[in-house]
């Protein structure tokens, strides 16, 4: 398997997780499964309360620097690609008030398309390092 189509497979695993998380409502044990994202929010604010939006900015990073890695372009281009990861963000986020399996909120929204660029200019970054050594 080509370097490439493990990560488009990356890609579409991602996809797939964060949808599902995205639409699915919050399991009784959430504070156990965002420690990590809580302690990265006391880190960069100083408080563990933003737990959330960093669980929000990392999952849409991860989308976006695999999208990235696996050189996946909307219309043939990378900022497009990008744009339509936002754009899924923003969408999700009012999906779950149309469920009405959580309260959909602008900063998760935000959250995400901020994830979605970062990821997406690393994951940019990574492959021209890459191809710089090759």
């Amino acid at each position: 398997m080509t370097f490439i189509k493990l990560a488009r497979c990356v890609f579409a695993l991602l996809f797939v997780l964060v949808t599902w998380l995205t639409v699915t409502p919050n399991p009784d044990d959430t504070k156990e499964s965002l420690a990590i994202a809580r302690w990265i929010s006391s880190m960069f604010f100083g408080d563990g309360g933003y737990a959330d939006k960093v669980a929000h900015f990392l999952a849409y990073c991860s989308l976006g620097g695999s999208a990235a890695l696996a050189q996946l372009r909307l219309a043939g281009r990378p900022a497009y690609t990008v744009a339509g990861l936002a754009l899924y963000g923003v969408m999700l986020e009012g999906v779950q008030g149309a469920m009405g399996v959580r309260d959909p909120e602008i900063a998760d929204a935000v959250a995400n398309a901020c994830g979605a660029v970062a990821g997406t200019l690393a994951g940019g970054a990574l492959l021209a390092l890459w191809r710089a050594r090759a």
